[in-house]
């Protein structure tokens, strides 16, 4: 079995006068929702064996929050040059040339591309745009990451950040 966790950057902070879109942090609220993101996964024992995160400023920090509330090393997180931006064509072939030692990968990454290839991969549940620090984890019957496929999928899990992290409710 595999799993393929496609995670959103949290919530960035509007661009700022001189500040490039690959340079742009996280917000307080893209913070916040990264650590409600990372707890949900702890919550359901979904611990990746490596996240894969696009170079730019607001998904590496989304992938250090998730790494640092799972308590994985440091060497679990790799910056791919080739997630910035990247389409779902260029996600999937990112996922389908990961190595037999990783049973569980997540890419954090931008969309439209992690969103259109969780709907390409995941027709059936929710096809609306993964919002900011939301992921679509996809359980695979495979043992190939190159079969990793819409007719080896046999479980989804979608999540959002907590509304209560951002003191919208009680």
């Amino acid at each position: 079995m595999r799993r393929l966790t496609l995670m959103r950057h949290g919530e960035a902070r509007w661009k700022d006068p001189g500040t490039e879109d690959f340079a742009r942090a996280l917000s307080r609220r893209g913070i916040s929702g990264a650590q409600s993101t990372a707890g949900r996964l702890r919550e359901l024992g979904l611990f990746p064996d490596r996240i894969m995160t696009s170079p730019a400023r607001r998904t590496e920090q989304t992938a250090d929050i998730v790494a640092q509330e799972l308590a994985l090393p440091a060497r679990h997180v790799l910056r791919e040059e080739g997630l910035y931006l990247a389409s779902a064509a260029d996600l999937m072939q990112i996922v389908q040339g990961t190595g037999p030692r990783i049973a569980h990968l997540m890419i954090v990454a931008h969309n439209p591309g992690v969103s259109e290839l969780a709907s390409q991969l995941a027709p059936e549940q929710e096809t609306k745009q993964l919002g900011a620090a939301a992921l679509c984890s996809i359980a695979f019957e495979t043992d190939d990451w190159r079969d990793v496929g819409r007719a080896a999928v046999c479980g989804v899990c979608r999540e959002t950040p907590s509304l209560r992290l951002f003191g919208f409710f009680g």
